[in-house]
């Protein structure tokens, strides 16, 4: 999971850095860090996240690679006019 999926799933649950660190059990930094990048998230981390959301991880991994393949449809067709 990145950083902008990490993002996207706390503003889709509607709360904050803190409270999100504290409802999956880490640290405030831990969140803001993955979040603008400044570090990887850490199996342990997104374990927890997994488990204290319960949500299938595969569905982060899909739309990234969906999105990848939609920005490279995108490009195609922009250059092949």
């Amino acid at each position: 999971m990145t950083g902008e999926q990490l993002k996207e799933l706390r503003g889709t649950l509607g709360v904050s850095q803190k409270d999100f660190a504290k409802m999956v059990g880490v640290g405030y930094s831990t969140i803001s860090n993955i979040e603008s990048g400044a570090r990887t998230m850490s199996l342990l981390t997104r374990a927890k996240i997994v488990q204290k959301i319960e949500f299938d991880e595969g569905l982060f991994i899909f739309v990234d690679k969906s999105q990848k393949l939609d920005r490279l449809i995108h490009n195609y067709t922009l250059t092949h006019k």
